[in-house]
């Protein structure tokens, strides 16, 4: 109980040298909001273009790409806040950081994900809310207590997946000199979440769902919330989660027991 009770404390203590750091360079701040916000709109705007300029996309019209745009959007900027340093294992492996983390009482990916917030993303989540009740709204989706359970759930088991799936790719890292574009090939198949997966080659979509399932942190959680789709996907969702992040939990922990300081 002490233990759980110290890593809570732990986590406490990182939010707050998130929120300090936030504060302290109050001018940076600002200016990575904006910069943050304008690169999402950019994004939307060119999907939305491409929606318009289509009369829809395989049968998604603007307020369904709104819906599903929005909702990979969440999970992005939820990942980016709170454990984007994820992408730094590279840079720890190369410069033997993880010899530090290994001194403390505290498990190592923990101290990892909580050695950086990046509180300036929260705006392209609140952003994104707004995008999805606009959405919501002009489709008619019944605002009932279990859709509104499945988009709980679908944060939670999205973000999770999401950064399971960063994980695993920036591990490789222990094994290979730099995987840094292993892990940039993950982002690029991560912007095909914002797009209906149905428009794509049998291909991509089986990528997609079955290996690299980035599918499940827009396509299909919006298809099920617009009724696009018969899978399960509240049943599906966490399964799929658990069975990313164990595989990623995995490719973690062999890492760090083949870590040897600088370089490994």
């Amino acid at each position: 109980m002490s233990r759980i009770r110290h890593y809570i404390d732990l986590e406490k203590a990182y939010l707050y040298l998130g929120v300090y750091t936030l504060k302290e360079y109050p001018l940076d701040s600002i200016i990575w909001i904006i910069s943050i916000i304008l690169r999402e709109i950019t994004g939307f705007i060119g999907v939305l273009l491409i929606a318009r300029s289509l009369d829809g996309i395989n049968g998604w019209d603007f307020y369904a790409i709104c819906v599903l745009f929005s909702m990979a959007m969440l999970t992005e900027s939820l990942g980016q806040s709170f454990v984007d340093s994820v992408w730094s294992i590279g840079s720890h492996v190369r410069k033997g950081k993880f010899d530090t983390y290994l001194t403390r009482p505290a498990p190592v990916l923990m101290q990892l994900l909580g050695s950086r917030c990046n509180f300036q993303a929260m705006s392209t989540f609140t952003m994104a809310l707004v995008i999805l009740i606009y959405g919501w709204e002009h489709i008619g989706i019944p605002l009932t207590i279990g859709n509104i359970l499945f988009v709980l759930e679908f944060i939670i088991c999205g973000t999770i997946l999401n950064t399971s799936i960063y994980l695993a790719f920036n591990s490789l890292n222990f094994w290979l000199v730099n995987s840094g574009n292993v892990a940039e090939l993950a982002l690029t198949f991560r912007q095909f979440s914002k797009y209906p997966l149905s428009i794509f080659p049998k291909l991509i979509i089986g990528v997609m769902t079955y290996m690299i399932p980035f599918g499940f942190v827009g396509f299909y959680p919006a298809s099920y919330l617009m009724g696009k789709t018969d899978w399960n996907v509240p049943v599906l969702l966490p399964i799929v989660m658990l069975i990313v992040a164990s595989a990623a939990g995995l490719i973690w922990r062999t890492g760090m027991k083949g870590y040897n300081s600088t370089g490994t």
